[in-house]
C-alpha cells in the first residue's frame, strides 16, 4: 500500500515591506493511502485542516496585531 504525503506553504507580509515583516502558513496532509478511496481521506483531512485553521488564524490575527500596535509608525526598532 503506497502513502503519499502532499504540503503546501502561503507567504504573506504582515507589516511595512521595508521592514521585510513576513509570516508564513504551511498544511500538510500526511499518509494518503493510495489503495483506499482519495476523496473520503481528503474530505476527512479537509474538515480536520479547517478547524486547526480557526485555531491558528485566530492566535496567528492577534500575534500580529500585537506587533503591529507596538510600532504603528512603521517606524524600524
Amino acid at each position: 500500500m503506497a502513502k503519499i504525503d502532499y504540503k503546501r506553504g502561503y507567504t504573506f507580509r504582515v507589516g511595512p515591506l521595508d521592514q521585510m515583516q513576513f509570516s508564513r502558513v504551511d498544511v500538510s496532509i500526511n499518509e494518503i493511502d493510495t489503495e483506499l478511496d482519495i476523496p473520503t481521506q481528503l474530505k476527512d483531512a479537509s474538515y480536520t485542516i479547517e478547524e486547526i485553521h480557526k485555531v491558528v488564524d485566530e492566535k496567528v490575527d492577534a500575534y500580529v496585531e500585537e506587533i503591529l500596535d507596538a510600532n504603528p509608525e512603521g517606524e524600524k526598532k
